[in-house]
């Protein structure tokens, strides 16, 4: 599995993609707290390490392909995957299948 290559092939669509184009098409957002036994869930898994920045979760990655799972602290209430590609760290905001941000309390 490699979830950043998969990601940027997606992202080579250029304009579509762009931050632009996201902050143009915006739909409602449902706020989904995880409910408690989400979050316990999610802090046994050890690609996840809570609310860091970005640069934080740069400081973990070592490699190309490691990665790790972060609340993130500029947009509260979201998840970002962060993880080395090609040398440079990428930060993806996780978005729920309906388009929607997830949310976490």
């Amino acid at each position: 599995m490699k979830p950043f290559e998969d990601a940027l092939k997606n992202q080579s669509m250029g304009p579509l993609l762009s931050k632009a184009a996201s902050v143009e098409c915006i739909s409602p957002i449902s706020p989904k707290a995880p409910d408690a036994r989400m979050l316990e869930e999610l802090k046994a898994e050890p690609w996840y390490q809570g609310e860091m920045s970005r640069k934080e979760a740069e400081g973990l990655l070592k490699r190309d392909g490691d990665f790790l799972v972060r609340k993130s602290t500029t947009n509260l209430g979201s998840f970002v995957l962060t993880g080395m590609h090609d040398g440079q760290a990428k930060h993806l905001l996780l978005v729920d299948p309906e388009g929607t941000r997830t949310n976490a309390s």
